[in-house]
């Protein structure tokens, strides 16, 4: 009985000490402290839509010196005056100290277009991360040059010049054979910018369709958007993102389409994918509601990855959870995420472990859009802790939220540990100002690993590799992406929180070739590079 007793007292010793680790999170505003001093263009004008729902970030490191440099979209001036100083995107490179240079036009990305969506990639297998840029009209294609610059590819070059209102990207090897394809969102057909006092909004308009480019391996591409039944039905897609949610080897693709049904787009192999929300093929996540941001991640660590959904605020953010046979349940109410959104404009978002302690938690960006609707557009982001059980609980006034960005006017999120201290830090873009990175304190006090993949028969980011980390009875998989949130890429990095493990007894990776490499008995607290085994 005794023993018994000291089971248990052990037991609530070691949930007290778990539980209040979230509290003891700060996100910290060192925004100009590190030296970004990025000011987006746009802003809350109901008559340019581009300014309005843009724009993303990414986080990667084009320079290949081991540290994670940032890329921010801007917008663009609506009728500028001959001697006007164009806004531009911006890269800026890490130093040393935890600082950031703005080395844009040293390195040629400064686009000056209406600027949406961004994200890196490999597309060639040389070693060094490529770029592609989402824009209302032209997008941009910038391929590594590895010495520091970026060579800008024509709009027609090896086919990839999508020319339309590009949204969400979601680079993928959607073929398996070892090089990246590209997935592109389209929003609306907007051929004017509307006059008068009009608001905009999204019905008063048509989609247009989205674009999948093969990847051909010689440096081209190919429009197979018709032959791969994926061009998204002249829906309003915003958010894009893959991830293998039926697990069965290769990626499929969710649109978030604002004002339309959502789409799950399965994966049939031979480069041909299904509507899972048409009747004959319900998988239960096509709900019509405004979808902004996408976030893949098994929340509840049952070993298959589950999709939370951002929306406008008169409706519910969704959380489907996987129910492991193709169907989805939509779990927002009991799981405590229903009212976390409502009355707030919800865009950018991410599942990440915030304070390492083995479940993924939750967060999102919020800023309005009708100035008509509230007089300071800004809306306060939304960090959810997750409980451990199913649940989540809104802490973010605990964890400094409100005082750290209450003003401002979210857009795209991006997550990625910058300092490579231990735990994950957090950008958002916001609407017409400066963008707000919040340093994570204190989250780094509970074990981690972090694990970088490189492949050599899959593409060389690895994405699509599925990992699964074993360390006692925690049991955790990741899927690395390049892409999602909203119009933004986190780092291709995935981290697992350990909690009090100091050690991973495991770690399976599943490669898109369909290899299968087991490393045991990893220290924590360290970022490793795993190489992919050929067979």
């Amino acid at each position: 009985m005794q023993q018994r007793l000291r089971n248990i007292t052990a037991i609530l010793s070691c949930a007290f000490i778990l539980n209040s680790y979230a509290s003891d999170i700060q996100f910290v505003d060192v925004t100009e402290a590190v030296g970004i001093d990025f000011v987006h263009a746009g802003g809350i004008d109901h008559h340019v839509v581009p300014a309005l729902v843009g724009s993303g970030a990414a986080w990667r490191d084009y320079d290949n010196d081991g540290k994670l440099d940032l890329y921010i979209v801007n917008s663009a001036l609506v009728r500028p005056a001959p001697d006007a100083v164009l806004p531009k995107n911006a890269l800026y490179r890490s130093n040393r100290d935890g600082t950031f240079t703005n080395v844009t036009d040293a390195t040629g990305v400064g686009d000056t277009g209406w600027g949406m969506g961004c994200a890196f990639a490999d597309y060639d297998n040389d070693g060094d991360a490529d770029l592609y840029v989402t824009n209302y009209k032209a997008n941009v294609f910038y391929r590594n040059n590895g010495n520091g610059i970026f060579k800008r590819f024509s709009s027609g070059a090896g086919g990839i010049g999508d020319d339309g209102f590009g949204a969400g990207i979601a680079w993928g090897d959607y073929d398996a054979d070892g090089y990246l394809d590209l997935y592109i969102g389209n929003y609306i057909e907007y051929s004017k910018v509307p006059q008068g006092d009009e608001v905009f909004f999204p019905y008063d308009f048509f989609g247009q369709t989205n674009v999948l480019y093969l990847n051909k391996g010689d440096g081209g591409f190919i429009n197979i958007t018709n032959a791969a039944k994926v061009n998204g039905g002249f829906h309003l897609t915003l958010g894009v993102s893959a991830a293998d949610y039926d697990a069965d080897g290769d990626l499929d693709l969710y649109l978030a389409n604002d004002t339309d049904q959502n789409i799950l787009y399965r994966n049939d192999g031979e480069l041909t994918f299904t509507n899972t929300n048409l009747p004959d093929a319900r998988s239960r996540t096509g709900d019509i509601r405004s979808g902004m941001g996408v976030a893949w991640g098994d929340y509840d660590n049952d070993g298959d990855l589950d999709l939370f959904v951002t929306n406008w605020l008169d409706e519910n953010n969704v959380l489907y959870s996987n129910n492991g046979d193709g169907t989805f349940t939509d779990v927002s109410a009991q799981s405590g995420v229903f009212t976390s959104g409502l009355g707030k404009t919800c865009w950018g978002t991410a599942f990440f472990d915030a304070d390492n302690d083995g479940d993924l938690d939750i967060f999102f960006s919020a800023g309005h859009i009708d100035p008509a609707s509230w007089e300071a557009h800004g809306q306060a982001d939304v960090f959810l802790e997750n409980n451990g059980d199913g649940t989540f609980t809104d802490v973010s006034e605990g964890v400094g939220l409100r005082e750290t960005d209450s003003h401002g006017v979210g857009r795209g999120v991006a997550v990625a540990d910058y300092d490579a201290d231990g735990d994950l830090d957090l950008l958002i873009v916001n609407s017409g100002a400066k963008p707000t990175l919040l340093r994570n304190d204190g989250g780094n006090q509970q074990h981690w690993l972090q694990i970088r993949t490189v492949g050599t028969v899959s593409n060389r980011d690895g994405v699509g590799a599925l990992v699964k980390v074993r360390a006692g009875d925690l049991h955790q998989i990741r899927q690395v992406t390049a892409g999602d949130s909203y119009l933004s890429q986190s780092s291709l990095d995935i981290e697992f929180g350990l909690a009090h493990h100091d050690r991973v007894d495991e770690i399976v990776i599943q490669w898109p070739s369909g290899i299968v490499q087991i490393l045991r008995d990893i220290q924590a607290n360290q970022r490793i590079v795993v190489e992919e085994a050929e067979k």
